[in-house]
C-alpha cells in the first residue's frame, strides 16, 4: 500500500502565516507574466476611522509626498535595469519603495516585513502582493558599488532640498558614527567596539545629517572593526561639500564632529 503524505510547508510560507499575513503571490503572478503596480496614493481616499483595518495610515500621504517629489520615477530610471525581463513581477523601484515604507512606520529590519504583510493598507500599497523577505534580500545582492553609490547620491539631494535650508542663517552639519550590532553573517559585518552586545559582528557606519531639517545628507557603510580616522577624510570632506554647495552666500556652516574627528581634518 501506497503512503500518501502531505508536503511540507515551506519556511517562507510558515513565517508570513504566523504573522498574519497572505502568502506572497510571485509563483502566481510569474506564471500569468504579471508584475506588480504600486497604486497611486492620491486615489486611495480616507473613511470612518477604524484601527482594526490598518496601523499605517500614514503611508497614504507619505507617499503622495513622495510621488509628487518625483522619488518613484527616479528609482525606476535609477535601478530598473537591476531587474528586467517578461518574469519579473517585483520591479526594483517598487522593491525599494516597500522598504521605505517599512522603515517610515518603524520596522527598519527586512524580517519585520513578514509582519507588516498582514496589514491590507501595507499589502495594496506595496502593489498587491507584498514579497517574501527571502526576494527582498536577494534583490538586495543585486546592487553593486555603482548602485550603491547612486542610492546614496538620491539620498543626500532629498536631504538637502533648498526649500528646506535656505531659510536658516546658520545651517549645522553633524557627522558622527554608529554602531549597528547584527544576528547573523552579513557580508562585511565583523566584531568592534560594541558597548551593549560585546564580541557581536556589526558595521560601524558614518551618518552626516543637518540638524536644522533633521535629514541625513551623507551616509558610508564600514565594517565594525573600523575605527575613524584620516583615510575618512575623504568622506568627511564629501559631505561637507554637498552642504556648502546647497548654501547661500549670505548662510554660515557649521560642523559638528565627535573627538574622534580630529583624525579626520582635512583641508581638501
Amino acid at each position: 500500500m501506497k503512503k500518501q503524505t502531505r508536503p511540507t510547508p515551506s519556511i517562507q510560507r510558515i513565517r508570513r502565516l504566523a504573522a498574519g499575513g497572505k502568502r506572497a503571490a510571485g509563483w502566481r503572478l510569474q506564471g500569468q507574466n504579471r508584475r506588480i503596480r504600486r497604486p497611486d496614493p492620491g486615489r486611495v481616499h480616507f473613511g470612518a476611522e477604524d484601527s482594526s483595518l490598518t496601523s499605517v495610515a500614514g503611508l497614504v500621504p507619505f507617499g503622495r509626498h513622495l510621488r509628487k517629489i518625483g522619488l518613484d520615477d527616479e528609482l525606476t530610471r535609477a535601478f530598473g535595469h537591476l531587474k528586467q525581463g517578461l518574469f519579473v513581477v517585483y520591479p526594483m523601484a517598487a522593491q525599494l519603495r516597500t522598504l521605505i515604507d517599512a522603515n517610515a512606520v518603524g520596522e527598519p529590519r527586512i524580517f519585520g516585513i513578514e509582519g507588516l504583510a498582514a496589514d491590507p493598507l501595507f499589502a495594496r500599497l506595496a502593489g498587491g502582493s507584498v514579497a517574501s523577505i527571502d526576494t527582498h534580500y536577494r534583490d538586495l545582492v543585486r546592487f553593486g558599488a555603482l548602485e550603491i553609490f547612486c542610492l546614496e547620491a538620491i539620498m543626500a539631494k532629498h536631504g538637502l532640498a533648498r526649500s528646506r535650508i535656505r531659510g536658516h542663517e546658520v545651517v549645522h552639519l553633524d557627522i558622527d558614527t554608529t554602531v549597528e550590532p547584527l544576528f547573523g553573517s552579513q557580508q562585511g559585518a565583523r566584531p568592534g567596539h560594541n558597548p551593549r552586545y560585546h564580541g557581536r559582528p556589526s558595521y560601524h557606519p558614518i551618518l552626516s545629517a543637518v540638524a536644522e531639517t533633521r535629514t541625513c545628507v551623507g551616509a558610508c557603510l564600514r565594517p565594525g572593526d573600523t575605527g575613524f580616522g584620516d583615510e575618512d577624510a575623504e568622506i568627511v570632506g564629501t559631505h561637507v561639500r554637498r552642504v556648502k554647495r546647497e548654501l547661500g552666500d549670505d548662510q554660515i556652516l557649521r560642523v559638528r564632529i565627535d573627538a574622534g574627528g580630529d583624525c579626520t581634518v582635512s583641508d581638501r
